[in-house]
């Protein structure tokens, strides 16, 4: 990374978890709190298009936050990160939604790889990769005899945003493992969607997009265009787009980022199909293996991160609605 992309980066990034370790478990009936390790798998997207063994063995961490006071079984929020890695950020959404009665289990993607940050190489951890730890850590929360296993929602932000989305979609869960465990729902703040599925099948959870209206990096149209396929195919779905803001806009704070090393994908969209793809713009079909090449040609270098108050306050509100739902019995 350059100086100046350490500098952009420094600026923007919160404080990251320690790498503290934690024994491995494969289950919390014990009721365990805090921090643990639990078993999955690294993977990109050839794992998943082939029917062999998935991935390498990988061990991941997440912090898993209890409420208070709050009367057994409460439903639970796994978060997950985005590229700039676990911070402060999602540390204060598990203490709002603490006070909302929910648990949350703040998931590490990155430091038990040995990542950082996937700003400037997205592939350093892939989204599958952390595709498999969401699947993971919801098999463990729903051991735990304080945790719900029926009201485990899935919240992720950017590249965890995209996680959260592709999390809902049943070719994806049918390949990992515990495949009889759903989500309860799924939110994501300013995803990339532009990989979408030619034929539409989902776990039937519902979804809630909230999105920046400036974003230049992973951009909100694509979203939007895909909720409208997804209600039209009689999901539950719903797109928010927050005027003038930015992606990260939800972050604390006022500032505004340019990463000089960010690849904006917002332009990239194509459908997925079984042996290949078909790319929104153009119509045509591309063979699985012209995946990298075509996301190389339809990248951009460059895109901003920024602060909204207004967009933060209001997305807060929107996703306290939208959990309503699921925090009552």
């Amino acid at each position: 990374m350059t100086a100046l992309g350490l500098v952009a980066l420094a600026a923007w990034h919160a404080t990251r978890q320690s790498a503290t370790t934690a024994p491995v478990v494969d289950s919390l009936a014990n009721g365990e709190n805090g921090r643990v390790s639990f078993a999955s798998r690294s993977a990109d997207w050839r794992d998943f298009a082939s029917s062999g063994p998935l991935g390498v063995a990988a061990v991941v961490t997440g912090r898993l936050v209890l409420p208070d006071n709050a009367a057994a079984p409460v439903p639970a929020a796994i978060l997950l990160h985005g590229s700039d890695g676990p911070s402060e950020h999602q540390r204060r959404y598990a203490a709002v939604l603490a006070d909302w009665g929910m648990a949350s289990f703040l998931i590490d993607s990155f430091g038990p790889r040995g990542v950082k940050s996937t700003i400037g190489n997205q592939e350093a951890v892939s989204p599958y990769s952390m595709l498999t730890d969401a699947y993971a850590a919801l098999a463990l929360l729903a051991t735990h005899p304080r945790i719900d296993p029926k009201r485990i929602v899935l919240i992720g932000w950017s590249k965890g945003g995209q996680v959260a989305d592709w999390a809902s979609r049943e070719r994806y869960r049918r390949r990992l493992p515990k495949t009889n465990l759903r989500f309860a729902a799924h939110v994501a703040f300013y995803p990339w969607c532009g990989q979408q599925d030619f034929r539409i099948d989902l776990t039937g959870a519902p979804l809630l997009y909230l999105l920046g209206e400036r974003d230049d990096w992973s951009g909100a149209q694509p979203c939007v265009d895909y909720v409208e396929r997804l209600t039209k195919a009689g999901y539950r779905a719903r797109a928010i787009v927050y005027a003038n803001a930015e992606h990260g806009f939800d972050y604390s704070g006022q500032s505004r980022t340019h990463l000089a090393q960010a690849a904006s994908w917002k332009d990239c969209v194509y459908f997925a199909r079984n042996r290949g793809f078909v790319v929104a713009r153009s119509g045509s079909f591309e063979r699985w293996s012209r995946l990298d090449r075509y996301l190389r040609d339809c990248a951009e270098t460059g895109a901003h991160v920024g602060t909204n108050a207004s967009a933060r306050d209001r997305a807060l509100a929107d996703l306290g609605e939208f959990l309503t739902p699921f925090l009552s019995r």
